[in-house]
């Protein structure tokens, strides 16, 4: 028989047996009716920033208002070179809407807040080119020596884009040509610099080479008893065209005995590559101008390989294989107004391509040929008047920047023919 007291304790155990029992069973059914067994937590969200091609995406759309809006909180940021995208793209919205004071304001702040970061140069010279376009170029050329003074070269190239702009408004092309060569050398290698300060370097260099005007390395001739244009350029190692056109004479023109002509001695050497479609004339100094061609369309890759120039012609006749002769005029003759031959330095190297003028300009900056490279009209007549007989060629596949300093090795022979 139990004691009174085991007894007691047998009962307080059942009873908090019973009672987890009935406390689980609750719980069971509020789980079975569905009620959660904890609170929801709500999802926090958080505000996106503004995006800076959504700001170009309205401004492009027309609504410049929002735009600057958004460009105003992206370019008051932290100082990094994100924000001064945002305060270049803003600059532009402000200008191309009309409010140009607005415009070179932006850039102003940025020219001062960037004063002592990394992106200084970039700043200063977007500042600087602001100016110079509103008319106040002293202080433009005070900001590009600032920078010349103060940043790593590779920085630099903007700068002396500026101060060869300057110098090419003022009409000092001898200045405006060393600014560029400079900002061709400082930029990087196919950079938006270099490209900018390449082509004006190309046009200075031409209007130089072209004109009466003296330059360091230009010479003068004075015409003895019998000579003519075309026995001075033999003389001389330069083209008729090149004298003509520096000195203001024709074909016609009577030359006098003693008169003076001036010329200016040049070996240049063309190099095409192939991959952009592009023709680089160059001389000791790098490369003097560049221009874009047409070249072999897929079955008729213009062949890579090293080439010197044929007898040049003008107004050449096309002999069309297939076709028979196509006079020169004619709507149908693809060589255009002027025929340059390319004569294979090596074996296994076509003997048919040559450099020549279109009828399609649209077609230059294709591969639209059946092999030879294609220059725009006024582009070959300028060429054909630069370069003479046996000038060298060279077809690659990749223009590098060793290229411009000496000849490329080319391989002895490659795919694609004319």
């Amino acid at each position: 028989m139990l004691k009174p007291q085991k007894e007691r304790s047998l009962l307080r155990i059942l009873l908090i047996i019973c009672l987890l029992a009935a406390l689980a069973g609750a719980g069971i059914a509020f789980i079975r009716r569905g009620v959660p067994a904890r609170l929801p937590i709500p999802a926090v969200r958080g505000t996106v920033p503004p995006s800076l091609d959504k700001a170009r995406e309205l401004a492009g759309a027309g609504k410049s208002a929002e735009a600057i809006a958004m460009l105003k909180t992206l370019a008051g940021g932290a100082r990094t070179a994100e924000t001064l995208e945002a305060a270049f793209e803003l600059a532009r919205v402000e200008n191309e809407s009309g409010h140009v004071s607005e415009s070179l304001k932006t850039l102003e702040s940025a020219y001062r807040d960037f004063a002592s970061t990394p992106n200084y140069a970039r700043a200063a010279t977007a500042y600087a080119h602001a100016l110079d376009k509103a008319g106040r170029a002293p202080e433009a050329a005070k900001i590009y020596e600032e920078v010349l003074a103060s940043a790593p070269k590779e920085m630099t190239a903007g700068a002396l884009l500026g101060l060869g702009r300057q110098a090419e408004a003022a009409s000092d092309l001898i200045k405006a040509r060393d600014h560029y060569r400079q900002a061709v050398a400082a930029a990087v290698w196919d950079s938006p610099d270099w490209n900018e300060a390449l082509d004006a370097l190309g046009k200075v260099n031409v209007a130089l080479i072209f004109s009466p005007q003296e330059t360091p390395e230009s010479k003068r001739y004075a015409v003895q008893r019998g000579d003519s244009i075309t026995s001075i350029g033999n003389a001389l190692n330069t083209t008729q065209g090149l004298l003509m056109r520096a000195n203001g004479i024709d074909e016609n023109t009577v030359l006098n005995l003693g008169q003076l002509l001036k010329y200016t001695p040049k070996d240049f050497r063309i190099v095409i590559e192939r991959s952009k479609l592009r023709l680089f004339l160059v001389d000791k100094d790098g490369i003097f101008k560049r221009y874009m061609v047409g070249l072999g369309k897929p079955g008729h890759e213009t062949t890579l390989g090293s080439y010197k120039l044929g007898n040049k012609e003008k107004n050449p006749i096309w002999h069309k294989p297939g076709a028979g002769p196509i006079p020169a005029g004619d709507p149908a003759n693809e060589l255009g107004t002027r025929w340059m031959p390319l004569i294979p330095e090596r074996e296994n190297l076509p003997k048919d391509l040559g450099i020549h003028g279109t009828i399609r300009p649209e077609t230059v900056g294709q591969y639209s040929s059946n092999g030879c490279a294609r220059l725009l009209p006024e582009e070959i007549e300028e060429l054909y008047d630069l370069v003479v007989r046996s000038t060298p060629v060279d077809i690659v596949e990749t223009f590098s920047p060793d290229m411009s300093i000496q000849p490329p090795s080319t391989p002895e022979s490659s795919t694609g023919t004319r």
